[in-house]
């Protein structure tokens, strides 16, 4: 269903000179989303243009919303000669479509360019007018908020954590492509900015979906890394914590819950609640940095080993494990399975600590990316567990599918689950993944 997105440039500033006789510019401005593009005016001889343009209108789908960056690129007119660029800004809509967002957001925004850094900052008012589609089948999850936290952020209640989700997308790398070589280097540069802003919300987008699909209505604990493996391409992942947050206000109000998870206290975290039992877990995370990081393959190598690591800490079970027992054949306690036998199979409702929040534990021994969690969740760390593979990207037989490396990291996650399950735990708390690559 689509919505309507409305784009006003209103001025720009400390912009560079572009012309050497007059030490001026003459600036405009290009606004363009998915394949409609709209022009400002010519603002002539000026460093500090003011455009103050009309309202330019688009109409997109939810899918292309979550997907699509809005992009403005200030120019420098030209009569005779192409026009010269100055730099771009991508903004992201998707905070726009959030329930509590505002729906309109105005600001000044850097331009930057790939080559010569930031070149001045451009005033720029949005809105966007959200219709959502609300058909089963859609392929859109507006709405579904990330959070790169280690715990649950401080203005939201926990309602329940029903589990571990996690995505891959595998793109072709615009700079081994032919037309790289006929290329400017801005424009290389760019085409590349604009892939990763468009894989990373295809990420989401898909990531969402798996969160409403848990009756979920956020990922907490959100990690998104890309990986540059060269000529085998592009490949962003993420993973996270599915959860149900509501909003925490002064005047709390009744927060409607869906079907399946039913009202319980939900403790608020503390720094002195959290750090109970955590301290090692705590020691182990300190460091990590919540932003993406790129790991790059060194052109030109002959052969190209991806080794792929994980870790985490473990969640003791009360309940001792025999040698015989397999993962597959334990459930922990208190879960009832599709069959009712209470061993395999999904958790048909998520378990209940002894604070009141409910997470899910189905027998496949979940992994949480949060560090710290409300009281009453973890009962004892059972200690640090890690795991690593070493593969070579050259074996990949499809390198565009996903398929081999879904493959990989679910050998990676099915071996800490064996591990947890050796210790004699229900869980991995922590878990994060990394990727070496050269």
């Amino acid at each position: 269903m689509p919505s309507s997105v409305r784009v006003k440039i209103l001025a720009a500033k400390d912009l560079p000179v572009m012309d050497r006789t007059s030490d001026l510019t003459d600036a405009f401005a290009e606004v363009k989303l998915r394949d409609v593009t709209h022009k400002t005016d010519v603002c002539r001889k000026s460093l500090n243009p003011e455009w103050n343009s009309e309202w330019f209108d688009f109409e997109v789908d939810d899918e292309e919303l979550q997907e699509e960056p809005l992009q403005i690129r200030i120019m420098d007119y030209d009569t005779i000669s192409a026009h010269d660029a100055i730099g771009k800004v991508y903004i992201d809509l998707t905070p726009l479509v959030l329930d509590e967002a505002p729906k309109a957001v105005s600001g000044w925004y850097p331009i930057y360019d790939t080559l010569h850094g930031i070149r001045g900052e451009v005033h720029i008012q949005i809105k966007v007018k959200f219709i959502q589609d609300i058909n089963r089948f859609r392929q859109s999850s507006c709405g579904v908020q990330f959070f790169s936290s280690f715990c649950v952020p401080e203005c939201y209640q926990c309602h329940a954590l029903l589990g571990f989700v996690e995505e891959l997308v595998v793109n072709d790398d615009p700079e081994y492509k032919w037309i790289d070589k006929i290329r400017t280097p801005r424009a290389s540069n760019e085409a590349r900015q604009l892939l990763f802003s468009r894989l990373s919300g295809e990420l989401r987008r898909r990531i969402g979906l798996k969160a409403l699909e848990a009756r979920g209505n956020s990922v907490v604990g959100y990690r998104q890394r890309f990986d540059l493996e060269g000529e085998s391409g592009i490949v962003v992942r993420a993973i996270g914590t599915i959860a149900y947050l509501a909003y925490s206000s002064p005047s709390p109000t009744a927060v409607p819950l869906p079907h399946g998870i039913h009202e319980s206290p939900s403790p608020q975290l503390t720094p002195t609640d959290a750090s109970t039992g955590c301290d090692d877990l705590r020691m182990h995370c300190h460091g990590m940095d919540p932003s993406a990081s790129f790991n790059i393959n060194a052109a030109g190598s002959p052969v190209k080993p991806l080794v792929t690591r994980s870790k985490g800490s473990l969640r003791r079970r009360t309940k001792s494990l025999t040698s015989a027992d397999s993962v597959d054949s334990i459930s922990p306690p208190g879960v009832t399975t599709k069959d009712g036998s209470g061993s395999g199979g999904t958790a048909k409702h998520p378990l209940r600590s002894s604070g009141g929040l409910r997470y899910a534990m189905a027998s496949e021994y979940p992994l949480f990316t949060l560090y710290l969690f409300p009281p009453g969740m973890l009962l004892n760390i059972g200690g640090l567990v890690a795991t690593h593979s070493v593969k070579l990207l050259d074996k990949i037989n499809n390198p565009d599918e996903p398929e081999t490396r879904d493959a990989w990291w679910n050998e990676i996650r099915n071996e800490m689950r064996s591990h947890a399950r050796a210790m004699g735990c229900n869980a991995v708390v922590g878990y994060s993944e990394s990727t070496s690559i050269w």
